[in-house]
């Protein structure tokens, strides 16, 4: 699964400018990813509205299009539990600037509306990763007020 990942992230991925340089862009995007999948599952419900919120915020975030990003998605699919959240947001402590971190809120809030209807299990979860990737009550606010429909 590991290997299939990495090749999937060295011949198809073009990074943003933004991590261009990093030597953990393949890292960084499977994590955002990873963080947008685990926010969809967490009212424990599939809706077509989120994976469409999260296919939107990986084309923009890292101007990927939508075959590259089914198939991250997929790879993804069968390796992404909540276990693995700490994992994921200290890469995107490690990488991110904070007006990224403020991004992939929004996109998490994003994520969270795109049913319609906003489940405390989601609500808790972007909390959580708003307070793992060090961003502040006040900031968190804001994002769900940018995201909200």
């Amino acid at each position: 699964m590991f290997e299939d990942l990495k090749s999937y992230f060295s011949s198809s991925l073009t990074p943003a400018a933004e991590f261009a340089e990093s030597s953990g862009q393949e890292e960084i995007r499977r994590a955002a990813a990873a963080l947008l999948l685990i926010c969809a599952r967490a009212d424990f419900e599939h809706h077509p509205e989120e994976q469409r919120a999260i296919i939107n915020a990986l084309e923009q975030t890292f101007m990927l299009g939508e075959p590259a990003i089914s198939e991250l998605l997929h790879l993804l699919d069968e390796e992404t539990n909540t276990t693995r959240l700490l994992e994921f947001t200290r890469l995107v402590n490690r990488y991110y600037s904070t007006p990224a971190k403020i991004e992939l809120l929004e996109n998490l809030w994003r994520v969270a509306f795109a049913d319609g209807r906003l489940d405390e299990f989601e609500e808790h979860y972007i909390a959580r990763v708003a307070f793992l990737i060090r961003i502040d009550q006040e900031q968190l606010q804001a994002c769900r007020h940018a995201a909200a429909p």
